[in-house]
């Protein structure tokens, strides 16, 4: 059977950029991959019809509860739904602090996780959501913090921020190639090709440069103006808004800061993160 390699992170962390730079690597096209078809390149482990399929009913009449106990035949769905080992994408933890299994080691091959500075993730969680950053900051606190699909009672277990890094990094279960989103930003194609090097696939220098170029942030906003993106959230105008890293903190009060800190600063200094 085929085998998954997830990608991993905390909501508007950089995943979609990931699945954006493999598309193209892989795809290889003169011009970018369309945000359209990133789905098709990448599943995600939320679509509805592998749960509807492996509950022998509309995806619509399973309960929060079916939708976990069925994840791990969910998940051999996808494994064995394409002929070759690949990508999925998912922002839950592994596991739920019960212990039920939400990412099955049994059928993945291992993982790329990519991690942010929370005091510039909050702002695009407070928008992709909808909420206030006080309430932002609350929930990347908060170890019950679970996200439900709006149609489908199809759980996404995200815990706190704190949680979800240590959790994915330390797990030990799989192999997990860690990168930081403002690497990516910084020297996208040593850290671009550091993951495809990870995941021991050939590099090719000129198409590294060429897949960055067509998933650079610029390219994507453009083709976000183009085409428009179903990832987009109804809570703003834009998926692609800023793509910059650092300028986080001069728009949170102390206390803002000092919250964040005080729940994540353990991580955020193992990981780079100046607080």
């Amino acid at each position: 059977m085929s085998r998954i390699i997830w990608l991993a992170s905390y909501p508007k962390s950089g995943n979609t950029w990931m699945r954006a730079f493999l598309a193209n690597y892989f795809l290889d096209r003169d011009e970018p991959v369309r945000l359209s078809e990133l789905n098709e390149f990448t599943l995600s482990d939320t679509i509805p019809s592998f749960y509807a399929k492996a509950a022998c009913k509309p995806a619509e009449q399973i309960t929060l509860e079916e939708s976990v106990a069925i994840r791990p035949a969910v998940q051999r769905l996808m494994a064995a739904s394409k002929p070759n080992d690949h990508f999925v994408k998912t922002h839950s933890q592994p596991s739920f602090p019960n212990g039920a299994v939400l990412i099955d080691p049994a059928i993945s091959l291992g993982a790329v996780y990519i991690t942010r500075d929370p005091l510039d993730l909050v702002h695009s969680y407070a928008t992709h959501f909808g909420v206030s950053l006080d309430l932002a900051i609350r929930d990347m606190g908060d170890i019950q913090n679970t996200t439900v699909s709006p149609r489908e009672q199809i759980a996404s277990y995200l815990g706190s921020w704190s949680g979800h890094v240590t959790n994915w990094t330390d797990a030990g279960k799989l192999p997990v190639c860690v990168v930081r989103y403002e690497d990516l930003l910084e020297t996208p194609d040593a850290t671009f090709g550091a993951v495809l090097k990870t995941l021991r696939i050939p590099i090719d220098d000129a198409r590294v440069k060429r897949a960055v170029a067509h998933a650079s942030f610029k390219s994507l906003a453009n083709l976000e103006e183009q085409d428009g993106f179903a990832e987009r959230s109804p809570h703003t105008e834009r998926f692609f808004r800023s793509g910059r890293a650092g300028d986080g903190a001069s728009k949170l009060s102390k206390r803002q800061i000092k919250q964040l800190v005080r729940d994540h600063g353990a991580v955020m200094e193992r990981f780079g993160y100046r607080h």
